[in-house]
């Protein structure tokens, strides 16, 4: 600024601070804005902008045009330098929406001879929004409308920095060569591209182009990197590594999604190989500060912690978080991710405190709720060895609710959180709280397999420390006695004379099983697998198939009325359960309100068909109870079962029979008239009604799991709406109401299982027993 300017603006200021205040002070913050060094070598001089949406004026516009020469101007935009890119407004995260400092869009009117675009920004941080000079193209001449609409809009960011007197510096475009530039019939051949079509039309289609150009082989190349097999990518990866006709940016995308792959598959040395390439290409063109340069450098750090080389990796997690910081994108998915892993790596290079203030800073950042469980386990265990008991029972307890809204409570994370919140209430002087949930794993072996876990032998080591300090030495070493047996020969701690209880470690992302893709945990799944296929229907004896005899399930009836009758006493996690099926009880009386689908019920049994059926009829008489039962199997009881045997069962009025396949498509194989039996009875609506199912030696022991998983998923998906319980062979399974995913929460006795013998021999084991953490917080108060 010139002295004259100075001084003319000083007298201004003056007269300003007498007449008008406001004016003052609009005027003293200009001269301070016009004082200031102008620094063109810092981050905050560098322009952020995506691409926006785009408008139509009139009526007539061709769609196709408008998509594609958008497609093409995203491809042209992300080779931007001295500026930073961050895509298309719509397909990004809201971290990078919300750092956008420039919206580009434009208006589209197609008219009798060609196509006028006018261009439009928003900037952001005045709330403004200004259009540009409109931009014509004949319609022969549509091939260069890409290059037209580039420039147009480019102009306008450049305007706008010097109109509005921005620290900014003017971004280096990259445009479209001369060579590239299409011509009309081209054009209009490219603007057939659909991105929705199949993979083999999509690729057909690209071969068929009389024309190659850049983006063209950019669309070429991403549609093959979709055939995610190794095979494929190694061959792309021939083609293009040492090619020097292929793009640079292209390069980078191709090594960037190869490693992902590899990534993907825990092939870290693979990932780490490609991963660099990628590095390469960008330092190469020096375009290190972009948000895909930080998640490169970002996943080679991830790579070599889960390779276990973290002391090399802790280099580039920080350069990645640097630039995340520096591009203001800490808080993008990529950057909340790589604070994770940097989180996680602190802790294990001892460094407590940073991690624990690192993994608090992303805590209600993670977008997907099986995550935040995870971050809330370690986080805790990072606070338990710092001793804040507190604040780890109390990350623990929140976790716990997220547990049960997702219904995983007999996932890994969930048993293994038990571990730890029983530990820390310990350190809190709690030791009768400890002991109890640490039982309550240890008595989880009854209902499934949990003794291979490393948090149940864990558990079983810290019971021997806690008996110890409790002056219970024989107790003590029959406990570790029981965990050496349980743990291999080269991890089997000696008992220390101190309270160091085992606690397990910190868990890494992508380390884990995703709760979203599996219907059952391992635990429930192997529990369930282990029913399954044990015999084939078609080798039984007809006599075998159908085998029953009486009272052999009474323990179903005995767990119900528990249920039902509001005179008996129960534990917290069975009221909760009481509620979570029958809410008011009083509705519910004598099994009112309730189906009982009974798979498999032996119908056909020429002394006692289906006599447990029956059982549970007289039992709840105003519960409606199916007896669903195969066609041939039906067929059987009308033809060779004795009259007066039959008409006993007819008897009760709350009995149906309905033929149809178990583990048939539910919707179909009920709601069908012609498979009911007895047409002089109503087919039981389940509308708002509670459903109990049970397969006991029918489905369970018939069917592989292969056909038996679909059969959970589609009752599941059918009977969203209705609470369930169901009796698989002695697992007793809960699905809430408006959820689809079962929870195996308990077992039942013995009795009554043995499929090649009679007994009515529970072998000393209750009824039925009760997975309570699987339920309720009733272990964690």
């Amino acid at each position: 600024m010139s002295r004259f300017q100075k001084n003319t603006l000083l007298v201004f200021t003056l007269l300003a601070a007498i007449a008008y205040a406001p004016l003052y002070y609009s005027v003293k913050h200009l001269i301070k804005k016009e004082s200031l060094p102008i620094t063109l070598e810092t981050p905050e001089t560098v322009v952020f902008f995506s691409l926006g949406e785009f408008e139509t004026k009139g009526d007539g516009f061709d769609l196709k045009t408008i998509q594609v020469s958008k497609l093409i101007l995203d491809y042209q935009l992300q080779k931007t330098s001295d500026g930073v890119y961050l895509g298309i407004q719509s397909e990004i995260s809201l971290a990078k929406q919300n750092r956008s400092e420039m919206i580009l869009g434009g208006i589209w009117e197609f008219k009798e001879k060609g196509i006028s675009f006018t261009p439009k920004l928003r900037y952001v941080e005045s709330k403004s929004t200004v259009e540009g000079k409109s931009v014509f193209v004949n319609y022969e001449e549509r091939g260069s409308l890409s290059i037209e609409i580039q420039n147009s809009l480019t102009n306008l960011v450049e305007e706008t920095i010097r109109l509005n007197r921005l620290i900014k510096r003017i971004p280096d475009w990259n445009f479209v060569t001369q060579e590239d530039i299409l011509s009309e019939s081209e054009f209009v051949k490219l603007s057939e591209w659909e991105p929705s079509r199949i993979w083999e039309e999509r690729k057909s289609w690209i071969q068929s182009l009389p024309f190659k150009n850049e983006f063209t082989e950019a669309l070429y190349y991403k549609l093959r990197l979709e055939k995610q097999t190794e095979e494929n990518l190694k061959d792309i990866w021939k083609e293009v590594g040492s090619n020097p006709r292929i793009p640079s940016d292209l390069k980078f995308q191709i090594a960037k999604n190869i490693a992902e792959y590899y990534f993907g598959k825990s092939e870290y040395p693979k990932a780490l190989e490609y991963a660099n390439a990628a590095k390469r290409e960008k330092e190469t063109n020096k375009l290190v500060f972009q948000s895909e340069y930080a998640d490169v450098i970002s996943l080679i750090g991830k790579c070599l912690v889960l390779d276990g080389k973290k002391e090399e990796a802790i280099f580039y997690l920080t350069s990645a978080k640097k630039i995340y910081e520096t591009l203001g994108l800490s808080f993008d998915p990529m950057g909340i991710l790589n604070s994770y892993f940097y989180g996680l790596l602190l802790h294990d290079l001892s460094q407590l405190e940073l991690s624990a203030y690192e993994l608090s800073a992303i805590q209600g950042k993670l977008g997907d709720v099986y995550q935040s469980i995870y971050l809330d386990y370690n986080l805790a265990l990072i606070l338990y060895k710092l001793g804040r008991y507190e604040g780890a029972i109390s990350l623990l307890k929140e976790q716990r609710k997220k547990i049960f809204e997702t219904s995983i409570s007999n996932f890994d994370i969930a048993l293994q959180s038990l571990l730890l919140y029983g530990a820390s209430k310990y350190q809190e002087g709690n030791w009768s709280v400890a002991k109890s949930v640490w039982e309550s794993i240890l008595n989880a072996k009854t209902t499934y397999a949990i003794e291979d876990k490393p948090y149940y032998r864990y558990t079983v080591f810290n019971l021997s420390i806690l008996s110890l300090q409790r002056n219970n030495v024989e107790q003590s070493e029959q406990y570790y006695k029981q965990y050496v047996k349980l743990s291999p020969y080269g991890q089997i701690q000696p008992l220390p004379s101190n309270v160091s209880f085992e606690i397990g470690r910190v868990i890494y992302p992508y380390t884990w099983t995703d709760p979203t893709s599996s219907l059952f945990s391992d635990l429930e799944e192997k529990t369930i697998r282990s029913y399954t296929g044990r015999y084939l229907f078609q080798t039984q004896d007809e006599e075998i198939r159908a085998r029953t005899y009486e009272n052999r399930l009474e323990d179903t009836n005995l767990f119900l009325d528990d249920l039902l009758n509001p005179k008996a006493y129960l534990s917290k996690s069975m009221m909760i359960l009481r509620k979570s099926l029958f809410g008011d009880l009083k509705l519910y009386e004598r099994g009112n309100q309730v189906v009982f689908l009974d798979i498999g019920p032996g119908l056909n049994h020429p002394e006692s068909p289906g006599v447990t059926s029956q059982a549970v009829a007289k039992h709840f008489p105003k519960m409606e109870v199916v007896l669903w039962e195969l066609p041939g199997e039906v067929d059987l009881f009308l033809k060779k079962v004795k009259t007066e045997l039959k008409e006993k069962l007819y008897g009760f009025s709350n009995i149906r029979i309905l033929s149809a396949d178990g583990v048939g498509d539910f919707n179909s194989e009920y709601n069908d008239p012609n498979h009911w039996i007895l047409r002089n009875r109503p087919i039981p609506s389940l509308k708002h009604k509670t459903i109990v199912i049970r397969a006991a030696n029918s489905i369970d022991i018939y069917e592989p799991y292969t056909k038996i998983q679909p059969h959970f998923q589609n009752i599941g998906k059918e009977l969203k709406d209705n609470p369930v319980l169901y009796f698989f062979n002695r697992s007793i399974l809960l699905k809430p109401k408006g959820k689809e995913k079962f929870i195996l929460i308990g077992n039942q006795s013995i009795r009554g299982f043995h499929h090649n013998f009679q007994s009515l021999d529970r072998n000393g084991e209750p009824p039925y027993s009760i997975l309570s953490y699987a339920i309720s917080d009733e272990v964690m108060p």
